[in-house]
């Protein structure tokens, strides 16, 4: 069984999970959606084995960010960057904070975003990579 690549998006703004779907669905890859920090735990232990990058948001209802973050880290282990996509003020700070080494500030460029999800994601993917040489 051929298991595809997605994306997991941690966020309370129902309209920037949306859209990050959408930018999944132009580039051909599946986006999973938890609106807490809760919802994405739960999304993570049942599918780990396809998820290959997280976006975290800083501020979200339920938990504080400092043990979202953590947890997230601890389930995911080091194989799954995670990413802090914020609009918070000093979002380098921000994502030291959570122990996290990379961020986008929101609002960013589709373009940034095109970039991570197709290095991170597709380029680590055989079967793309397969698609990519034989077209």
């Amino acid at each position: 069984m051929i298991t595809l690549p997605a994306v997991l998006v941690v966020d309370d703004d129902p309209n920037f999970r949306e859209m990050m779907v959408l930018a999944g669905q132009l580039w051909g890859i599946t986006v999973l959606e938890a609106g807490n920090c809760g919802q994405a735990l739960h999304v993570l232990d049942r599918e780990k084995d396809r998820i290959r990058l997280i976006f975290l948001d800083y501020y979200m209802p339920g938990m504080e960010p400092q043990q979202c973050a953590a947890a997230l880290i601890a389930m995911a282990g080091p194989s799954i960057p995670i990413i802090l996509a914020t609009a918070a003020v000093d979002p380098a700070v921000r994502a030291a904070e959570l122990k996290l080494s990379q961020w986008l500030s929101k609002p960013f460029d589709i373009t940034a975003l095109e970039v991570l999800f197709r290095k991170v994601v597709l380029e680590n993917d055989p079967y793309y990579c397969l698609n990519i040489r034989n077209p």
